[in-house]
């Protein structure tokens, strides 16, 4: 998994890797957002302007609720787990230990316990999920359109953009925090070395 991850991050196959990955995502996104075009086209072709906007407007609010949703829960799985190991390259005398501040690991358990408690619940209660995104149709198609199709529309909005912003969550934590807490730490370290210099 560290391979992987400093791969990504460090060398420019990895940064490409990343680009590619962001361009995707940038792709999912579009062809959600082009998915609009038709129901609102339908309605522009009947002389409704006011139903056009609405259903491009509701589209809109769905998916970006949906990837807000689905990317708060890609964050929690992939947020990193800090390493309490000590490398023997670094310094490790009892008072250099006590003066340097250790990483806050809240976030890291409750990542891990929400992610069990998800999955856990997620199988459990698959059906009332399935229940929920009926409701999500019953309740959002009318926006898109009268017909069975406005459900569908909104059920399909809501699922692609609960799995980009999952994945583009994920991505975010498992690829970008690492870096950030090292550089954090690295900062930290030098600041309670540039302290005993000056004791």
């Amino acid at each position: 998994m560290f391979k992987l991850r400093q791969l990504l991050s460090g060398s420019r196959q990895g940064r490409n890797d990343i680009n590619r990955v962001i361009t995707l995502l940038w792709l999912l996104i579009l062809i959600g957002l082009l998915s609009l075009a038709f129901p609102a086209t339908v309605k522009i072709l009947q002389n409704d302007w006011a139903g056009a906007l609405t259903t491009i407007g509701s589209g809109l609010f769905l998916a970006g609720a949906a990837t807000l949703v689905g990317s708060i829960i890609g964050f929690l799985f992939g947020v990193p787990k800090n390493n309490n190991e000590t490398d023997g390259n670094k310094e490790t005398s009892p008072s250099y230990q006590q003066t340097l501040y250790q990483p806050n690991t809240n976030l890291e358990q409750i990542s891990d316990w929400l992610t069990k408690i998800i999955v856990g619940v997620g199988l459990v209660e698959i059906n009332k999920i399935i229940a929920f995104f009926k409701f999500i149709g019953d309740y959002c198609g009318p926006a898109f359109s009268n017909h069975p199709a406005g459900e569908i529309i909104a059920i399909s909005i809501c699922l692609h953009y609960t799995l980009v912003g999952f994945v583009q969550g994920f991505l975010l934590a498992y690829l970008w925090l690492p870096s950030a807490f090292a550089r954090a730490r690295k900062n930290a370290e030098e600041i309670m070395k540039d302290k005993e210099k000056d004791q």
